[in-house]
């Protein structure tokens, strides 16, 4: 199969790459949208969703110490449920990853509308898309170490902005926008809400994938996965609240932090935050291009899609990988532009890699996990980090997350029919995978 992929990633890549994969333009953007629903009461909802995201990335923190191989949710299904269950939450991961970037390169490109007109639509729209794609790839190409690097340098770029608003922000709190605290109740719109903040939260649990590249991914994985929670909280907190204190009109903004920096930075205080939304949203697409193949390379390693898509080059990159996840997003990413459409196949797609991991560090506590004869069987439970509490905490995940996708289903359904769909157009790859294995077994 060539060479192996290399432990190149340390403590502070995995960390700068989790926190690239979660702070996004959601806390940009959505602060608008939960006002319209809850009010100021949205706080509440950023802090249920993080309560949640702890809960489930402490189960993450227990697998993720304990296989050492890369792919992440995907991986622990396959060594805790065996084939067919594993097959399936890979299916739903690959399938966050083909849309999300996607999805990501187009709300890139409707932010840079603003400033170039014709990127709104049509040929130039496309051939940017898939020009910062190719230039991504073209990066990663050059080794794990080299997309970390991108990485780290959009971390910091991206949170010194973002901390400049706290802090300018905070001294400009007007109390009287608190009040009334939630003006249309604690309905079932505290859940839709809820999933719609936890939009933000999502990808904490792409900084496990790469494991088999960290150097020592018992302790980078717990560690990391809560560091980059605990930065995210306090980030989204301080704006939230900035912005809820100084803008009267917040309820459905369509941009409000912007608007915030206006009234208590000028113009230019705008303009820098401004443009710290784009150089977010360059991070998370730099994140996405190097956690992306890690998945495709899992799932071929463990021969759920073609092996050739194993290889790794002399740098120990998965180049085919690469290749293959840059030609389907960017064909995503053209055929389909509604940003929203391709979202909502994204954050449902992941609840299957929530649900599976919660379960699995469920089962594990009780039972040793699945060796397999094929891929990467690095299973070391010597001094792997354990939950506090034992079940309780993959048993209230699960319960938490039951309780949310129930409300939010009753509220809007269509999320849950993308997802769905996602999940059909599996049966038949994993059918063809079935009947050819079979045949090989014939032959041998």
């Amino acid at each position: 199969m060539g060479q192996e992929l290399k432990r190149s990633l340390s403590l502070v890549d995995v960390v700068a790459l989790g926190i690239n994969g979660v702070i996004g333009t959601g806390i940009f953007l959505l602060p608008g949208k939960a006002a319209g629903m809850m009010g100021p009461a949205s706080i509440l909802t950023l802090l249920f969703a993080a309560l949640l995201s702890f809960l489930i990335a402490l189960c993450f923190a227990e697998l993720g110490s304990k296989f050492r191989g890369t792919g992440g949710a995907y991986l622990y299904a396959l060594r805790t449920f065996g084939d067919t269950t594993g097959f399936f939450v890979g299916w739903m991961v690959l399938m966050v990853t083909l849309t999300s970037w996607a999805a990501l390169v187009n709300a890139l490109a409707n932010l840079c509308a603003g400033y170039v007109p014709a990127l709104a639509d049509g040929m130039w729209r496309n051939v940017a898309m898939v020009g910062f794609m190719s230039f991504l790839t073209g990066i990663n190409l050059l080794g794990a170490k080299m997309g970390a690097r991108v990485s780290n340098f959009f971390t910091v770029a991206k949170l010194l902005p973002i901390l400049l608003f706290i802090g300018v922000g905070l001294s400009h709190i007007d109390t009287g926008h608190f009040t009334p605290f939630a003006p249309h109740g604690f309905g079932s719109n505290f859940f839709e809400a809820t999933l719609l903040i936890l939009y933000a939260y999502v990808g904490f649990e792409a900084l496990v994938v790469p494991a088999g590249e960290m150097k020592n991914p018992r302790r980078a994985v717990p560690l990391a996965l809560l560091t980059v929670l605990l930065i995210s909280v306090v980030v989204y907190v301080g704006v939230l609240v900035v912005a809820t204190g100084t803008l009267a009109g917040l309820a459905g903004h369509g941009n409000p932090v912007v608007a915030c920096s206006e009234l208590f930075m000028g113009d230019l205080g705008a303009s820098i935050i401004a443009g710290g939304i784009i150089v977010s949203m360059i991070g998370v697409n730099a994140a996405q291009v190097l956690v992306g193949p890690r998945r495709v390379f899992a799932l071929s390693e463990n021969g759920h899609l073609p092996r050739v898509l194993s290889r790794v080059d002399s740098k120990g990159t998965p180049h085919l990988a690469l290749i293959v996840l840059l030609i389907i997003s960017a064909s995503l990413a053209v055929l389909i532009p509604d940003f929203k459409t391709l979202a909502m196949v994204s954050v449902v797609a992941r609840f299957a890699q929530y649900i599976s991991t919660c379960i699995a560090a469920l089962l594990l506590q009780f039972r040793e996990p699945k060796i397999s004869e094929s891929g990467d069987a690095k299973i070391d439970t010597n001094d792997a980090f354990r939950l506090p509490l034992g079940p309780v905490i993959p048993i209230v995940a699960l319960v938490l997350c039951a309780v949310l996708l129930y409300n939010s289903a009753m509220s809007n359904i269509m999320p849950f029919k993308y997802g769905g769909l996602a999940l059909l157009l599996g049966v038949p790859v994993y059918a063809a995978i079935l009947l050819l294995r079979r045949e090989r077994r014939e032959e041998g």
